[in-house]
């Protein structure tokens, strides 16, 4: 009887806790978007995803063999990170994709894609951060509304993984590098 209703406290616990979770989106790299629906409904790149709550302030999102885990902070700031396939893994930003499609102009022509943008990219956060390259993850290049940009993470030990992006503009020139971390709240 005992175990029946700890099972059924669980229950009503997550069902709470799936009705407190808002809408949010998130994208992370290697091409990873995540959109949940105020309520706990969880998509995963456009798929519906598995979602888990651990506690009010934690919950993780899964399918297809990617896992994103979110935090809330006392602050009420998120913490969103990833675990892909092969090992890959990072901290995801958020992102408006309804909006940012509908607002953000393509580029101007500009030719083809630099292709050693992400091996630029990875060299600048390496030289950023003080590590070696092999700490640092980069996704691929996307079009903005100026230029391109890159997403990655870079690996810092004790310091945990920080999320940063390289901004380049048309011609695949690095403009500048932005760490994706609010250090003023750590």
């Amino acid at each position: 009887m005992k175990t029946l209703l700890l099972a059924s406290a669980a229950i009503l616990c997550a069902g709470i806790a799936h009705a407190e979770i808002p809408t949010m989106n998130y994208s992370c790299p290697t091409g990873i978007e995540l959109h949940v629906d105020q309520g706990g409904y969880a998509y995963l790149n456009g798929k519906k995803a598995k979602l888990k709550v651990t506690s009010k302030d934690y919950f993780t999102v899964s399918g297809n063999g990617v896992s994103v885990d979110v935090m809330t902070n006392p602050d009420g700031t998120r913490t969103v990170s990833y675990t892909g396939k092969h090992g890959a893994n990072g901290m995801c930003s958020e992102a408006n994709f309804s909006a940012a499609a509908a607002t953000t102009p393509a580029p101007k022509k500009a030719g083809p894609m630099p292709k050693n943008m992400p091996a630029y990219c990875k060299g600048e956060a390496a030289g950023q951060f003080n590590t070696k390259p092999i700490y640092i993850q980069v996704g691929k290049p996307f079009a903005t509304a100026t230029g391109y940009a890159i997403k990655g993470t870079g690996d810092l030990g004790n310091q945990g993984k920080k999320p940063f992006q390289c901004n380049f503009d048309q011609n695949g020139k690095l403009q500048n590098f932005q760490s994706l971390v609010n250090e003023g709240s750590l």
